[in-house]
């Protein structure tokens, strides 16, 4: 970590000192407000960079206490080394969510208003329309100041959240079981989602914005009824019962270094007035001598869940599934997503006017380079969000599959045997939405997997680069479903259309 943080202030040394020169070049020509634009891009690139090193050593400075905690075996019950944990009552941390959001705001707001007032004028008087783009830093600003806003008053109105765990801790091969208490009554107006994820997180940012790094192993979603009636703790307060099943084989809460595996409770629900958001990160561990969660247990929170059909409505899903002359059809629109669309278009506008910026003021050249390749991700994003359709066609006779970019189409044909499986997995993220795929697993993958792990278990072998050690690697038959219970009820229906049994 040390490294890293060396590594940053290296990369911190090589963009000032070319801004150094070039400053001082200008004061030598009499012309010191010339650089003054450079000097405000600078200036905001170098507080975000000082921010990561400064995470960095904080990190640094809490392994060596975290890393025995997550080196010791389950019995030594290291989910004890954390007082929430060992207390079984978690605090919500969605709480301190606007003070990230206000400062990234005021940082964008000031950053674009020096810029406009210094430099705009003369840029437009002398043809360079394209300055306008500075304009989208104050108003990504204010975008991020009225999230700000709207989530200080979802604090003052639902009060402090606590997710209270029925059992110490959610054990992997068994359930996470619990119930959260709000601060006040809630009534969800369009059904209440909870979601339970394991990711991988790598620590970069401040505080709880490391969040943002990270990749999804596994996930699973339920979503109350709206109206539902809440069981009430206390007078003037909601619980929340929170149930989910979590399957053997994946991988126990952990912290080396900068990087952490984080299983992450999440409760939101559309409300009149601010929305009511909730997240918690909870102890799941492996941990010997449990009793396995058998997959036919009953849930008991079963009376309270939305229907997928009902949710299919009330989310307006735009994913048709109807029987067509060469089978179940399921077709996938493009632009069905389109807030996410729309947001990923402004992230990937503001972004070009970084780049922009950086062409302009000639920044050396690793930075436009950097910035550009993360551009064309995003703008692969974009058109995968906005211009991509695809229709897949199920019979007993196999699958066709057909993805479509405006005037570009691809035809995919697989057989019945060389079929595995359907399944989901996690795709692009937008924010802090995670959309999934549908991906066919072919019966060769399958089959390659299961004696590659198997040798890898018994032998210690490292498998290749590409190997993947949780699952098969498939074919992506379609992508971008806002919703893990609808995707996971679309890989029913298709299993259900190639003629197998679920």
């Amino acid at each position: 970590m040390l490294v890293a943080a060396a590594v940053a202030l290296g990369f911190i040394a090589c963009f000032f000192w070319p801004v150094l020169q070039r400053a001082c070049h200008a004061q030598a020509e009499g012309q010191p407000g010339a650089v003054v634009p450079l000097l405000i891009v600078a200036g905001f690139f170098l507080v975000l960079i000082l921010l990561v090193v400064m995470s960095i050593v904080r990190n640094y400075r809490c392994s060596s206490s975290t890393t025995a905690a997550a080196d010791r075996p389950a019995e030594s019950q290291s989910w004890l080394q954390r007082a929430d944990w060992a207390a079984g009552r978690v605090k919500s941390s969605a709480n301190n969510q606007w003070i990230i959001m206000l400062l990234l705001g005021t940082a964008f707001c000031v950053m674009g208003g020096l810029f406009a007032a210094h430099s705009l004028g003369r840029e437009l008087h002398q043809g360079n329309f394209i300055a306008l783009a500075v304009l989208l830093f104050p108003l990504a600003g204010i975008v991020m100041l009225t999230v700000a806003g709207r989530s200080l008053l979802a604090r003052r109105r639902y009060g402090k959240c606590f997710f209270e765990m029925a059992a110490i801790p959610g054990v992997i091969g068994g359930t996470l079981e619990g119930m959260i208490q709000t601060g006040a009554r809630l009534k969800p107006e369009h059904g209440l989602h909870l979601k339970l994820t394991c990711a991988r997180r790598i620590a970069s940012g401040v505080g709880e914005d490391r969040s943002t790094h990270e990749s999804i192993l596994w996930q699973d979603e339920k979503v109350f009824k709206a109206q539902t009636d809440l069981p009430e703790p206390e007078p003037g307060r909601s619980g929340i019962p929170v149930y989910f099943k979590i399957p053997a084989g994946q991988p126990e809460c952990l912290t080396r270094g900068n990087l952490a595996i984080v299983w992450r409770l999440e409760a939101r629900a559309k409300m009149a007035g601010p929305d009511f958001s909730a997240t918690f990160e909870v102890p799941v561990f492996r941990v010997a001598g449990a009793t396995t969660t058998l997959t036919d247990e009953t849930d008991p929170t079963a009376a309270l869940q939305m229907p997928v059909e009902e949710l299919r409505r009330d989310e307006h899903s735009k994913i048709q599934v109807q029987d067509g002359p060469g089978g179940r059809e399921f077709y996938f629109p493009m632009a069905r997503n389109p807030g996410s669309a729309s947001m990923m278009t402004l992230l990937l506008t503001v972004w070009l006017s970084f780049l922009w910026l950086l062409f302009h003021f000639h920044a050396p050249v690793v930075f436009p380079l950097v910035f550009g390749l993360f551009a064309v991700l995003m703008l692969w994003g974009c058109v995968s969000l906005w211009f991509k359709s695809s229709r897949i066609t199920i019979n007993s006779s196999g699958v066709t599959a057909v993805n479509r970019w405006l005037v570009f189409a691809r035809t995919r044909r697989f057989a019945p045997d060389d079929i595995a499986r359907f399944d989901t997995k996690p795709g692009l993220i937008v924010g802090a939405k995670v959309f999934f795929d549908l991906k066919l697993v072919r019966s060769a993958a399958e089959d390659d997997f299961a004696a590659r792990k198997e040798r890898y278990q018994s032998t210690g072998e490292l498998p290749p680069l590409k190997f993947r050690l949780r699952d098969a690697s498939g074919v992506t038959l379609a992508g971008n479903i806002s919703s893990k219970l609808e995707a996971d009820w679309l890989v029913r229906e298709m299993t259900r259309a190639l003629g197998r049994k679920i």
